[in-house]
């Protein structure tokens, strides 16, 4: 390591001299108008330098990629050529990672019909819940129940009072049939006693047929009269049985009422089938989430041990295939990886071939210019040695070549 550091620090010093002198003779060029003058080619020849370092520059972050690219094509093949044994627990590891990725993806798009809120209520209570439901599906029943009862007892209430109110009737009637029973005995009476008196008449027959007249309409209505008021007495005792059961069973309805509504406001449901649905869901919702749980430790594990086979391969770069794992089982996606690996570096083959001809030709240049001309600022040769050192270039080298 140091070798390369002491390598590296002394590159870094020898482009920082170029630097200063490419400053120093730029600034000498630049109060030269006439642009006839030979010294104008040493700007030339400066920007040819340049060119030289900018591509060189480049080659060495190709080179450097295609070392990396290497690497990889040298990973594939010792991952190709492991033992049986070692190859077989490498892609049971990596297969096991791959099925649980596949539960995670599928877990995060499973969609559970409970709200936030209702699952929030119901896990404080999810001990309870059976007990719950049961007694909410109770108060439902006994609401439609005490329902039915009031319908009932609400048409008995008015069935009796509409007795009762045809039977005040027929007292009001019968006692206006008295009082005429009681007028028209006394009209009689009066009429058969001035008879009597005035004409002398027999009036003896007269008088016993008003007599049982009035007295078999007086009997009548009599007995009428206690036959209504026994059964207005009747009525009102069944009125006001009906009355007061109602209102038993009108207190029994509003207080279950009210806890069925406070178990619908609380859970978020219209009705305890609804809140049955949404307690299922609430399990397999929980269910879902101790899975998750479980395959992320799971998961945690295996990339942990697909690391550790990993690394005991010897491999350059055992992390990149944490995220490639697929290539470690199917033999078609680890070839498809080795293709793109070759394609990839022959494309940086390529470009480094094109860097070196521009360097190469840019170094020509510089040589063919420097044969025609002798006049040069000092730095140039300066420079010119210099870039042919950090670069690599210049007729002994290509003689070394």
């Amino acid at each position: 390591m140091g070798f390369f550091s002491n390598r590296k620090k002394k590159k870094e010093i020898r482009a920082a001299k170029i630097d200063d002198a490419f400053n120093r003779v730029y600034s000498q060029i630049e109060g030269i108008d006439n642009w006839n003058d030979p010294k104008k080619l040493e700007q030339y020849i400066l920007d040819s330098c340049e060119q030289i370092i900018a591509s060189t520059k480049a080659m060495e972050r190709q080179k450097m990629e295609y070392r990396i690219v290497t690497r990889y094509l040298n990973d594939i093949k010792a991952i190709e050529n492991l033992p049986k044994e070692k190859a077989k627990e490498l892609r049971n590891t990596a297969a096991r990672i791959c099925e649980l990725e596949d539960n995670l993806v599928n877990a995060r798009a499973i969609q559970r019909n409970i709200s936030d809120e209702q699952f929030e209520v119901i896990s404080d209570e999810e001990d309870d819940m059976p007990e719950i439901i049961n007694r909410f599906s109770s108060d439902e029943i006994y609401q439609a129940k005490l329902k039915r009862n009031l319908a009932y007892l609400e048409g008995e209430k008015s069935r009796w009072e509409i007795e009762r109110s045809e039977l005040q009737i027929q007292i009001k009637l019968f006692r206006k049939m008295a009082v005429a029973i009681l007028a028209s005995f006394m009209t009689l009476s009066i009429l058969l006693m001035t008879m009597y008196n005035t004409a002398k008449v027999d009036i003896s027959i007269w008088v016993f047929i008003v007599l049982f007249v009035c007295a078999v309409s007086g009997f009548v209505v009599f007995l009428r009269q206690n036959t209504i008021s026994r059964e207005n007495r009747v009525a009102i005792v069944h009125l006001n049985q009906a009355i007061s059961m109602l209102n038993v069973e009108r207190m029994k309805y509003v207080n279950v009422t009210n806890s069925v509504e406070y178990s619908k406001d609380k859970y978020y449901v219209s009705n305890s089938a609804e809140l049955q649905y949404v307690w299922e869901q609430y399990q397999d919702k929980v269910r879902d989430q101790q899975r998750y749980i479980q395959n992320n430790e799971d998961l945690e594990f295996y990339n942990g041990k697909l690391e550790r086979i990993l690394g005991s391969i010897g491999l350059t770069d055992d992390k990149i295939w944490l995220n490639q794992v697929n290539a470690l089982i199917d033999r078609q996606d680890m070839a498809d990886c080795r293709h793109r690996l070759v394609v990839r570096r022959k494309k940086i083959r390529d470009r480094l071939e094109d860097h070196r001809k521009i360097v190469q030709e840019e170094r020509d240049e510089i040589d063919r210019l420097m044969a025609h001309n002798e006049h040069y600022l000092p730095e140039i040769q300066e420079i010119i040695k210099s870039v042919d050192k950090l670069c690599g270039t210049g007729s002994n080298n290509k003689k070394d070549a």
